[in-house]
C-alpha cells in the first residue's frame, strides 16, 4: 500500500511543477535615439534624432548652425553655416559594441560675409560617410559613437562645404536611446 501514496506524490510533482529558465531581461528594444555630435557629419556640431528601421539599420537627421570666424577666419565679419545631415547606417556586431557603416548627404546653407559689399548666400550638398564604433545597450540607455566621417563636395571655391573634393574628418557623439 505504500506504492499508491508514492505514485500520487510523483504525479502531483510532475503535474504541478514548472520548469525554471534563467534569462536576463533586457527590456523593450529602443527604436529612437537623440544625440549630440561634435564634429562629424553635421559640421562643427549637430543635434540629431535617429530612428532604427530594423535592429541593425538606422536613419538619422540632424541640425546645426554656427558662425565661423572664431574657428577659421581669425576675426572679421562672420561666415555663417546651417547644416542638416541625413544618413543611413548599418550596425554590425552583437551586444553593446558595434561597427557602424553608413553614408548620406549633408544639406546646408551658407553666408559668406567678408565685408558689407561682399555678402553672398549659397546652398550646398556634400556626400558624407560613416565608419566608426558604436556602444549602446539593447534597450534604453546611453549612446556613444566615434568614427571617421569624410565629406565629398562637388562644388568649387568658397561655396564648397567643407572644402572642394574629399575632406577627411572625424566625430564623436553622446546621447540617449529612447
Amino acid at each position: 500500500m505504500r506504492i499508491k501514496p508514492a505514485l500520487s506524490l510523483l504525479a502531483l510533482l510532475l503535474a504541478g511543477g514548472s520548469p525554471c529558465l534563467a534569462q536576463q531581461e533586457t527590456g523593450p528594444a529602443a527604436h529612437n535615439a537623440v544625440f549630440f555630435e561634435l564634429l562629424g557629419n553635421g559640421g562643427v556640431y549637430s543635434f540629431n534624432y535617429e530612428r532604427m528601421l530594423t535592429e541593425s539599420l538606422g536613419l538619422r537627421v540632424g541640425v546645426a548652425a554656427w558662425n565661423s570666424p572664431i574657428l577659421w577666419d581669425g576675426g572679421g565679419r562672420p561666415d555663417r553655416y546651417a547644416t542638416v545631415p541625413v544618413t543611413l547606417s548599418y550596425l554590425l556586431g552583437r551586444g553593446e559594441r558595434k561597427l557602424e557603416l553608413g553614408g548620406g548627404v549633408t544639406f546646408g546653407q551658407g553666408t559668406l560675409d567678408r565685408s558689407s559689399d561682399q555678402r553672398r548666400d549659397f546652398s550646398f550638398r556634400s556626400v558624407t560617410a560613416i565608419v566608426g564604433y558604436r556602444s549602446q545597450p539593447k534597450g534604453r540607455g546611453y549612446l556613444f559613437r566615434v568614427g571617421a566621417t569624410p565629406f565629398y563636395s562637388f562644388d568649387d571655391g568658397e561655396e564648397a562645404y567643407p572644402d572642394p573634393g574629399l575632406t577627411f574628418s572625424a566625430g564623436v557623439s553622446f546621447g540617449y536611446r529612447l
